[in-house]
């Protein structure tokens, strides 16, 4: 999708200042909105992963926790750079990078602040919902199920949208349920690539984490049940996806609740626990999955793995980053769900404590926005999940569906 339009001015409705608390917050979202708007590149497309949504997203917290009165410069000049790269048009029907799924949810909700963008909003969602996507059934590259770039990632953005029905999620819907058709969870086997430095542990096996595994297609399920209804062939998919956790999990170190990272690997993650891989986002997972479904023994289980991470996370073995997929706001998004949806004891007090440290990091968070400005791993995440949890109940939490989360 392309676009011409120039930035509209925020809509005014007489509001608040922002709190003290929320001060600091808006002040390093401020900082990370003129880095973006700076260096974004002016004529040309910057690299596939240089840029996401995080812009948008931010730009719109931060006018809803600044006040529309003085809305912060920043902001609409970090939406218009961000517009400009979005001229280039998306690749994919995905969520991150060029995503076209990513740009919908960004365009929806910058639409709060900025109305005029509503329109570009409703063109991205009919371009979606109408895209067949070329996801294959066969060989699959993460692009072809995952939450990053694949239909998981899609099929979130679709279901997230108030316009959303059961045909527009059709396609998405109806290739995820195909791949996890088999209590085995076959057909998810990763069939690319093999031998890569990076990426080869995953050839042939059924990838575990909520990112680019089996739990991202899981609360991607959640979310077109919740949006269009339950059915037999989604119900029977998500039973399939508990199932198969429910057979491979381990207590790993510190007596933390886990999985490989992969089916068929034997080692447990080295890596933080964090939400795109092992026991948060799977957790998380999990639990939607029994709400769904309404099987009350798979959420407690699921509040059962939860809490055995909230009883080991140690931040000196672990060394989360200060980004969403693999960092503390991450976490403590996760937490607040657990929080405020599950009411997991002990949610609270590590989504307290997560907060605090990131806001004892933001000179690091301002160093990140000068390489990396995106949602997924830079300083638009870290800062769009500072003021959606110090806002506590009255901030746009819909842009937290890109995660699975709400």
């Amino acid at each position: 999708m392309t676009t011409t339009h120039r930035t509209p001015a925020p809509a005014t409705d007489p509001q608040r200042s922002p709190s003290p608390s929320l001060s600091d917050s808006v002040a390093i979202s401020t900082r990370v909105l003129t880095a973006f708007a700076d260096l974004a590149p002016k004529g040309a497309r910057g690299a596939e992963y240089s840029v996401d949504f995080g812009p948008a997203v931010l730009a719109a917290l931060t006018v809803a926790a600044h006040g529309p009165r003085r809305p912060p410069e920043a902001a609409p000049r970090a939406v218009a750079a961000w517009l400009r790269q979005l001229r280039q048009g998306c690749t994919h029907p995905g969520l991150f990078g060029w995503g076209l799924g990513g740009y919908l949810l960004g365009l929806r909700t910058a639409a709060a602040a900025w109305p005029r963008l509503g329109g570009l909003a409703d063109t991205a969602f009919r371009e979606l919902a109408a895209c067949s996507g070329r996801w294959r059934t066969e060989g699959l590259a993460w692009s072809d199920y995952d939450l990053v770039t694949g239909t998981a990632g899609s099929l979130l953005a679709l279901a997230a949208d108030p316009a959303c029905t059961r045909q527009d999620v059709a396609h998405a819907v109806g290739h995820l349920t195909a791949l996890c058709a088999n209590a085995d969870l076959g057909r998810l086997r990763v069939g690319r690539y093999k031998d890569e430095e990076m990426r080869g542990w995953n050839h042939d096996r059924v990838n575990s984490g909520a990112a680019h595994g089996a739990a991202g297609v899981a609360t991607a399920l959640c979310g077109a049940a919740d949006a269009t209804g339950l059915t037999q062939e989604i119900a029977a998919s998500l039973e399939h996806l508990a199932s198969w956790y429910l057979t491979r999990y381990e207590s790993g170190a510190r007596s933390v609740i886990t999985w490989p990272p992969a089916g068929g690997m034997t080692h447990l993650p080295s890596r933080p626990l964090t939400w795109c891989y092992g026991t948060p986002g799977i957790s998380w997972a999990l639990w939607e999955t029994g709400r769904v479904l309404d099987d009350a023994p798979l959420r407690e289980f699921a509040l059962h793995a939860a809490a055995s991470f909230l009883r080991g996370y140690d931040e000196e073995a672990d060394r989360p980053d200060l980004s969403l997929c693999h960092g503390m706001p991450g976490l403590a998004l996760l937490c607040d769900a657990f929080d405020r949806h599950a009411g997991l004891a002990g949610a609270a007090a590590l989504r307290d404590r997560l907060v605090a440290r990131v806001l004892a990091r933001l000179d690091e968070v301002t160093d990140l926005a000068a390489h990396d400005g995106t949602l997924l791993t830079g300083a638009t995440g870290a800062c769009a999940a500072l003021l959606t949890l110090e806002s506590g109940t009255s901030g746009d939490r819909s842009w937290l569906a890109a995660f699975g989360l709400r």
